[in-house]
């Protein structure tokens, strides 16, 4: 009796594994630790790494998303931010976490793309990371001082092509998104302009109110209190904006090609488990379609665009083949 007891013990071990495996998705080969956590999770806080200073408009919206979506999960969301290395640091301390959920990068275009590009040294690639989802996208303008001649974009790429090398641009940071975006724009345009690299931050805007540069390319979110005092006028933008619809996106202009989008994203060390994956992008796709939520990240100029995880690891692939390409025609990267 003793024996017949020991098999069916036994029996009913593995027909759980298997219901489990048949209805998690997990296949015989991997771990059945997987399983438990996934049944357990959330049980603990869970980390947002941020790579860039607070205060900014990616740690904002960070801010307002994790309130909403710790409360659907029902554990804090703690927001960590480390902008060392230009974001790297961040980054790279997420991919060496434990991939079980509770160590994230708020991750961005910048970061996860043009970082790898530009600095091989760095010890992380987007492989490094499994994608949970988009949730934001922010809006870029390409700007003049309210007395520049140019009402238009047209206007701006008439006179450059007549005047090749004259305008100044400010981008931010070398080798940064908007420095790579005003490449492809040129490119697009058959125009030459100089960029001109300044700080983070400000330092685009304060540029051109100073008298340093002829245009630049910003956030609109650090540029809209210039928009309304009428100090600066926007010529394009990558997104239409909430409250300023005068404003042409750069297809609307004629560019469709100038795709190059800043976008933010939910990222977990590469190898979560699918059923983690599943609950992690479920709950902040609930989050990002809350009104209130949106109205409130509308206000600080960082657009609601939720995408899932396969959607999110496509935008990451093609992000970063138009990226490359863009760097090997400037001759950035070989």
């Amino acid at each position: 009796m003793s024996d017949r007891f020991f098999l069916l013990k036994v029996l009913r071990k593995v027909l759980f594994i298997v219901l489990i495996s048949f209805f998690t998705g997990f296949l015989p080969g991997e771990s059945f630790r997987d399983v438990s956590w996934a049944q357990e999770f959330p049980s603990r806080e869970i980390k947002l790494v941020v790579p860039y200073g607070a205060g900014g408009a990616i740690d904002s919206a960070t801010r307002l998303i994790s309130d909403k979506t710790e409360k659907i999960l029902g554990v804090p969301m703690v927001v960590l931010n480390n902008a060392a290395g230009g974001g790297a640091a961040g980054a790279l301390t997420v991919s060496q976490a434990k991939p079980d959920g509770y160590t994230l990068l708020v991750g961005t275009s910048g970061v996860l793309i043009l970082k790898p590009l530009l600095t091989p040294e760095v010890r992380f690639r987007p492989a490094d990371f499994t994608p949970i989802c988009r949730t934001v996208v922010t809006p870029l303008a390409l700007l003049v001082a309210n007395e520049a001649p140019w009402k238009d974009l047209k206007e701006l790429v008439t006179y450059t092509k007549g005047n090749p090398g004259k305008l100044r641009v400010t981008v931010g940071q070398a080798g940064t998104l908007i420095d790579v975006f005003i490449n492809l724009f040129k490119a697009e345009a058959g125009i030459d302009m100089t960029n001109i690299p300044t700080t983070a931050g400000t330092a685009q805007t304060a540029a051109l109110l100073g008298g340093h540069s002829e245009l630049c390319m910003a956030s609109i979110a650090q540029s809209v209190s210039f928009i309304r005092a009428g100090r600066l006028r926007a010529l394009a933008c990558t997104h239409k904006v909430p409250g300023f619809p005068m404003i042409k996106t750069f297809e609307e202009e004629g560019y469709p090609g100038v795709s190059l989008k800043e976008w933010v994203g939910i990222f977990s060390p590469k190898g979560l488990p699918n059923p983690i994956l599943t609950r992690l992008s479920k709950a902040f796709e609930a989050a990002s379609k809350d009104p209130s939520l949106q109205e409130q990240l509308i206000k600080i100029y960082t657009l609601p665009e939720y995408q899932g995880p396969e959607d999110t690891a496509k935008a990451l692939q093609s992000g970063y083949e138009l990226a490359l390409k863009i760097l090997k025609q400037s001759g950035m990267v070989k």
